[in-house]
């Protein structure tokens, strides 16, 4: 069981029960967790729009920080334009021999995650999603990386609607390296991507605000308690949060990172939550708040089960619950 309070009042504690985050090394990742590593860094991007006449027309010029996160487990993207903002969380995930990216790209007030999966092969990453078309077919979205160098690459996306016997594609984005790894800042706040927050004003939207910035507390894992800190950054504009957890475990780090929004495909909270340790899947959770404003989400899974997260302010602190997956969802209504 594992606790994190904020701010300055240690007896307000937020408590992750059930979930034993154990520390890590890089050394304890499998190989393939390495082969995004030559995203990380600071890129000008240079948007490509396909046009009519199947040309391509130089559209927009972008920035792109691509971070280590999770003690090397994952990538966190935050890719910033005027119109354009944009969020991507991929780690390799061990149990489906797989990468499995997380991505929120939000519109005015619209926000929500969706996600592919893929591999690389031969140099070139092919990640794949499934979509329905307006007239109700069903459709398969690509996403490619190739023509990687140490300061270069090539992202483009591709549908089709035939199966995969043939491509269309939409927009190639050309990558130029400015910069080595970037970090988040230290005490949370504003990150990149983040304007003032004009893009998502709903009140939905202001409802996690407490968890922005540094907030100090303690983890507790198997009956012992440690040190642990929560920082809390605003991205996209206003449309999302980003919450790191972090603290230290016979010599070495355990953390974990999640993408907090309002979810409006659903009109449901969502909390997208990837912990540290190699062999843990992500996990997304919706709900909403109760009459007492305390935040229950739940994912549920294809066999029935599901697990719980629990979320709120407490007085000047926060507490944040983690429960065991239960057979039945109905166990944790």
């Amino acid at each position: 069981m594992s606790s994190i309070a904020r701010g300055l009042v240690p007896t307000v504690v937020a408590m992750l029960v059930g979930v034993a985050v154990q520390a890590q090394t890089t050394a304890s990742l499998p190989p393939e967790s390495r082969q995004f590593d030559f995203w990380v860094g600071e890129w000008d991007v240079n948007l490509r729009v396909r046009q009519d006449d199947a040309s391509w027309k130089d559209s927009r010029q972008a920035v792109a920080r691509i971070y280590s996160v999770l003690e090397g487990k994952a990538v966190l993207e935050l890719w910033d334009e005027d119109r354009i903002k944009g969020f991507s969380l991929r780690y390799y995930d061990t149990g489906r021999k797989e990468w499995v990216l997380w991505l929120n790209w939000p519109g005015a007030n619209r926000s929500g995650s969706s996600s592919l999966a893929g591999e690389f092969r031969h140099g070139r990453g092919d990640f794949f999603s499934t979509f329905t078309t307006q007239e109700g077919k069903e459709g398969i979205s690509r996403y490619s990386f190739n023509d990687i160098t140490p300061t270069s690459l090539r992202w483009d996306d591709a549908f089709s609607t035939d199966g995969g016997k043939t491509w269309s594609h939409n927009w190639i984005m050309e990558f130029s390296r400015t910069g080595d790894g970037p970090t988040l800042p230290e005490n949370g706040g504003p990150a990149h991507t983040y304007h003032g927050g004009d893009r998502c004003d709903r009140d939905e939207f202001d409802w996690y605000d407490f968890v922005i910035g540094r907030h100090t507390g303690s983890v507790e894992i198997d009956g012992g308690s440690t040190p642990a800190t929560l920082t809390g950054y605003r991205i996209l504009d206003g449309c999302a949060a980003l919450v790191l957890v972090e603290w230290q475990r016979s010599g070495a780090t355990a953390s974990r990172l999640a993408h907090i929004t309002f979810n409006t495909h659903a009109s449901r909270f969502e909390i997208l939550d990837l912990a540290s340790p190699p062999d843990t899947p992500a996990r997304v959770y919706l709900g909403i708040p109760d009459e007492n404003g305390v935040l229950i989400a739940v994912e549920r899974a294809e066999d029935g089960g599901a697990t719980r997260t629990r979320l709120q302010q407490l007085g000047d602190g926060l507490r944040w619950t983690f429960d065991q997956r239960s057979s039945e969802v109905s166990d944790l209504a």
